[in-house]
């Protein structure tokens, strides 16, 4: 937790770590697995004798070497792609973290070089829930912040648990105190 950025009358209203449901990378490798998975049964249905094997080596004195016997080997590279899109998704995930303070939105990210945006209530022009039918199933949300300035770029917080309230969070923080949730919380 960032508790080296906080100033000495400053108070967490609000800290939310993303999920993982809530990121591309995640779908992607997801996605891969499951075509990875499609292509094997393919394969092992349509070509069941589907044989790798090391001829280039070996092909003078006559011996083959099965390297993977029957599995094909774009679904196992396929699979591999598909764990590491999830892993690293996984991991910046992790290594993310929302925070609303008394003063200020402050978004942290990072493994080794932490990437720090505070936000300050006067430079926030609008914030909104965008929520997609993927995420009405997850019961996730995306935030979008969007700054005073023109030609600042809109500031997405994915994969957030309770968009609503986060959302009332920010709008209380930047005074607008007549917010109602639609959840009702």
């Amino acid at each position: 937790m960032a508790r080296n950025f906080l100033l000495s009358d400053e108070k967490f209203i609000l800290v939310e770590k993303p999920s993982v449901l809530g990121q591309k990378e995640f779908w992607r490798g997801i996605s891969i697995m499951i075509l990875s998975a499609v292509i094997f049964i393919l394969l092992s249905l349509f070509l069941p004798s589907y044989d790798l094997t090391i001829n280039a080596v070996l092909s003078y004195v006559g011996v083959s070497i099965p390297v993977l016997g029957s599995l094909p080997a774009i679904s196992i590279t396929l699979e591999i792609i598909g764990i590491v899109y999830v892993a690293i998704s996984e991991l910046q995930v992790y290594f993310i973290e929302y925070m609303i303070t008394n003063s200020r939105v402050i978004i942290q990210k990072g493994v080794i070089a932490k990437d720090t945006n505070i936000i300050l209530p006067a430079k926030i022009s609008d914030v909104s829930v965008d929520i997609s039918i993927m995420d009405r199933i997850l019961k996730l949300g995306k935030i979008v912040i969007r700054p005073e300035e023109q030609g600042r770029p809109n500031i997405v917080l994915r994969g957030i648990h309770d968009p609503y309230s986060f959302q009332g969070s920010v709008l209380k923080l930047i005074g607008n105190v007549t917010y109602r949730n639609p959840n009702g919380n």
